[in-house]
């Protein structure tokens, strides 16, 4: 039995389902609609004609996408005051980053779609190199100011 049982703990691992790295916010402030969903992959596309961008986790040999359009331009001040803003495009490929979104089910065409609104973006890596989720910036993509401190852990 002894000599069976990593056999099976291996099989375990691998026949696991992929969980996507869909996740909870953490509290925060964030607008009133929103309800906690992010997804945390790697930038595979950053398009500039429409803004949308597509994340990608991948687990082994399984993969799973995340495609979200940006409500506007991504921005931010520094401590000096200084503007920073950026789009889609400007993202590098490969990015390791979360969206934080809305999920809106339209029809279109007799079929039922999920149109995904990216309010906010947080840089999970920099060149390679993992940001503690402490020290981890939340970048507004949104024009909407408006917003309510909320509690998701």
């Amino acid at each position: 039995m002894w000599k069976t049982l990593p056999i099976v703990l291996v099989i375990g691992l691998f026949s696991v389902p992929l969980e996507a790295q869909k996740g909870t916010a953490p509290n925060g402030y964030y607008p009133p609609t929103f309800q906690g969903s992010i997804f945390t992959g790697s930038l595979e596309l950053g398009a500039a004609d429409t803004q949308e961008i597509t994340l990608t986790y991948t687990k082994g040999s399984k993969s799973e996408h995340f495609v979200g359009r940006l409500e506007a331009l991504c921005g931010w001040k520094d401590k000096d005051g200084t503007a920073h803003s950026f789009k889609a495009s400007d993202i590098p490929k490969g990015t390791i980053l979360t969206a934080f979104y809305n999920a809106t089910k339209k029809e279109s065409g007799g079929q039922k779609i999920t149109e995904n609104s990216v309010f906010a973006m947080s840089y999970v890596e920099v060149n390679g190199k993992r940001i503690p989720d402490d020290k981890r910036v939340i970048i507004s993509c949104s024009e909407q100011k408006f917003t309510f401190f909320r509690a998701f852990n």
